[in-house]
């Protein structure tokens, strides 16, 4: 799952415990701010995080794509044309081999 996933899920959690953290910032400092204040800051935040994580993920993908190398340091191993996604060298699964049956032409009864 992409971080910008995790974040446009719990949206709703970040921008309230936003608004929280700003609140008590400013019971703390003795100062009162605004509904509108907050309001304005809080999104901004939102917003600029919001913005940070999709940013990331695309520029992720983008230098995965242009590498072709696995940024996620997953192991690939290619063997016969069947490409192993993270599969170790060892396991019991990259060592199967496939093997068709030989072709014996038709012989018509006598």
């Amino acid at each position: 799952m992409a971080i910008s996933d995790a974040v446009v899920g719990n949206l709703m959690t970040i921008y309230l415990a936003l608004i929280a953290a700003i609140k008590a910032y400013g019971l703390i400092m003795g100062q009162s701010f605004t509904g509108l204040f907050v309001l304005v800051v809080s999104s901004a935040v939102v917003a600029f995080v919001l913005v940070s994580t999709l940013t990331w993920d695309v520029s992720r993908k983008a230098t995965k794509a242009v590498a072709r190398v696995d940024v996620t340091g997953a192991a690939e191993i290619c063997r016969g044309g069947i490409c192993w996604h993270g599969v170790a060298v060892k396991s019991p699964a990259s060592q199967v081999w496939f093997r068709l049956p030989q072709h014996q032409p038709f012989a018509a009864p006598i």
